[in-house]
């Protein structure tokens, strides 16, 4: 069985704004390829402070690795492993499956070998060796160190699994997005797990499923993406509103479209690389409309919030529940309430507009 051309992938990545400041390396690494027999996406993000010199090139070993690994992975495990399996998560400290296991720690080793080999091939700079740790026994890690998302879907199954940050969103058949693989809490504001851990084999969670099981898209995206979106719902129309560009321009023409944004959104947002991949079947071309109603219900639903807002605000106004300074206050509050409802109502609007 194969899986036939109703499965696509893609991946796409960008040199930050700081780093294009500063003259460094884009430490993003993105890679996608999609053959007869499975689909995947893999982004690495290099962690790029002074400690990690070579993340550009960790990333990019580990990209590779992963490929590999995912590639023997597909060709040798059987089919029945995980076909007509519901959708399954496993956190840390979950008990992990025996052959996810194998798979995450040939990952591991086989990432370690290759920044070593790359370490034997390529001495230190004088620059690299004033950044250099020698006290440290794992510093040859350290130096590569990085994050990894990757995802693969069979004819049969469909398997997602992070170490570190970023974020995988899924989209399911209606639509709404979710994060399919647990966080990990070790992650937080600019700390995260990486592959050069010491524990990184216990750091893997993941997700898998039978093939019924599989969301309509998977998208995985570095921090980068994330933190140039704050809110979680600002992060997830991201992604809806990609997946509506495939839906709608096809694929060629959004990715092209996505190489054309995300040094706009570095340059707005975090200033940092950017790293986005994913995969997507044949039922993102009948999504357009549930993608639009999502978009839509969200707004609606801060129309709801602003107008509670603005009646409570004016019904405190009348009531004299405010002195001077702060009634001049709720009026300026009311001011703002007003042209942010006037904006929703254009969204809103243009969304509409796109379903007639």
């Amino acid at each position: 069985m194969t899986i036939g051309t109703n499965i696509t992938s893609f991946d796409c990545r960008c040199q930050g704004e700081s780093h294009k400041a500063t003259d460094k390396p884009c430490q993003d690494y993105s890679f996608s390829e999609t053959t007869s027999d499975f689909c995947l996406a893999i982004i690495s993000d290099g962690h790029g402070g002074t400690r990690y010199y070579r993340s550009d090139a960790g990333s990019r070993l580990l990209s590779e690795v992963t490929a590999r690994c995912l590639t023997e992975f597909a060709k040798g495990v059987p089919e029945t492993t995980f076909s007509g399996k519901p959708y399954t998560t496993v956190g840390i400290g979950d008990t992990m499956p025996a052959v996810l296991q194998q798979l995450f720690g040939a990952i591991v080793v086989g990432w370690r070998n290759a920044v070593m080999e790359h370490a034997g091939q390529h001495s230190l700079t004088e620059t690299e060796q004033a950044l250099a740790v020698p006290q440290d026994d794992h510093e040859w890690e350290k130096t590569y160190g990085c994050t990894l998302i990757a995802t693969i879907r069979t004819p049969s199954y469909w398997l997602a699994f992070q170490v570190g940050d970023g974020k995988c969103v899924a989209l399911r058949e209606d639509g709404s997005p979710f994060e399919p693989i647990p966080w990990d809490d070790r992650c937080f504001l600019n700390k995260t797990t990486s592959i050069c851990d010491t524990d990184a084999l216990s750091r893997f969670r993941c997700c898998f499923g039978g093939v019924d099981t599989a969301p309509v898209a998977i998208f995985l995206g570095s921090d980068g993406i994330d933190d140039s979106f704050g809110e979680e719902e600002n992060l997830y129309n991201f992604y809806v509103q990609l997946a509506k560009g495939f839906s709608h321009d096809g694929h060629e023409a959004t990715v092209k479209d996505l190489e054309q944004s995300l040094p706009i959104l570095s340059k707005r947002g975090s200033q940092d690389d950017m790293s986005v991949a994913g995969i997507y079947d044949d039922r993102c071309q009948s999504l357009l409309p549930s993608l639009i109603q999502w978009q839509k219900g969200r707004l609606e639903v801060k129309m709801d919030v602003l107008s509670n807002k603005t009646a409570r605000t004016w019904a405190n106004i009348i009531k004299g529940a405010f002195n001077t300074d702060d009634r001049r206050m709720a009026y300026n509050d009311l001011t703002r309430y007003l042209k942010e409802k006037m904006d929703l109502n254009e969204r809103i609007k243009k969304l509409d507009m796109e379903t007639s």
